[in-house]
């Protein structure tokens, strides 16, 4: 099952890629990441200091644009899927969690140009977070959205101001966000705070880069075994941001390949209980390392 939800999900990237028609939003691709093994920033007891874990995630995405025939309005429709593995398989027999992750966003928006110096854009993303074992419930499912003002100069300078409710952090917050963008020559640089920031310079095929990524959701599972120190598990949260330096090549006009790396830092991991306690298996900041195929435009 889970190979066909990612071969699904591969044919329609290359699909929605070769439709897309605006530069500002082209972005389809997969990565996998490799963190390894960190232990608990502050365990609880001396059993869980000897703990260390291990993710792995695997992420599959496209952001497709489609501009219409008056020139001032572009859709947008994409599909984000990751796959976190086990984060809590490596704890002590009585805490342990033998369950993978999964979050599946489709996401539909619009940019409207209001005039030649002013546009808005609105995103709606429906998401399902969860073990995918059993039945879903409702408590898998979060509406995210977001929307911005943008200001847009003459001098290859875009910024706006706006709002988000988000996953982004582990669990569904509202969020304000600040947009910056500026493309000149061989400079790119793209700032969406909090959640966002990338710098590129281009060498003709070669791209170098320092980026920084915010990526989490809180997890609904369907576990039903109690022999552990909490009671059943009814919620995974996890976070985290990666910095550091990216380096890229174009291998032909529409294909790019990315290694990233750097450091993994203020990662969240909570696992919350059907009464509603939560235990923080935080952990310390490590190393991750990250390898992307990417289709451009």
């Amino acid at each position: 099952m889970k190979t066909k939800v990612i071969t699904v999900l591969v044919v329609l990237i290359v699909f929605f890629q070769m439709r897309a028609q605006d530069e500002d939003f082209n972005l389809a691709g997969i990565s996998y990441t490799f963190n390894p093994a960190v232990s608990l920033d502050s365990p609880s007891n001396q059993q869980l200091g000897e703990t260390e874990i291990n993710i792995s995630e695997f992420r599959a995405f496209f952001l497709a644009p489609f501009k219409l025939k008056n020139d001032k309005t572009t859709l947008l429709a994409g599909v984000d899927y990751t796959f976190l593995g086990g984060p809590l398989n490596d704890l002590p027999n009585d805490r342990s969690v033998d369950a993978n992750l999964h979050a599946l966003k489709f996401s539909a928006g619009i940019n409207q140009r209001l005039s030649d110096n002013w546009a808005v854009r609105a995103i709606i993303s429906p998401t399902i977070a969860s073990d995918f074992s059993g039945s879903l419930r409702s408590d898998a499912f979060t509406l995210q959205a977001s929307g911005l003002v943008r200001r847009i100069t003459n001098n290859g300078i875009k910024y706006g101001l706006g709002a988000a409710y988000t996953n982004g952090f582990g669990e569904p917050q509202l969020v304000p966000i600040g947009e910056f963008v500026y493309r000149s020559g061989n400079w790119d640089v793209l700032i969406l705070a909090p959640v966002q920031a990338a710098v590129q310079y281009r060498l003709n095929k070669l791209i170098l880069g320092f980026r920084v990524d915010l990526q989490g959701n809180e997890y609904a599972l369907n576990l039903e075994d109690t022999n552990r120190n909490m009671g059943q598990v009814e919620s995974v949260k996890f976070s985290r941001y990666n910095i550091g330096p990216t380096i890229a090549t174009d291998l032909s006009k529409s294909v790019r390949l990315q290694l990233s790396g750097g450091l993994s830092l203020a990662r969240k991991l909570r696992a919350t209980d059907v009464n509603g306690d939560t235990e923080d298996y935080g952990l310390e900041n490590g190393a991750f390392l990250k390898a992307s195929f990417l289709l451009i435009k």
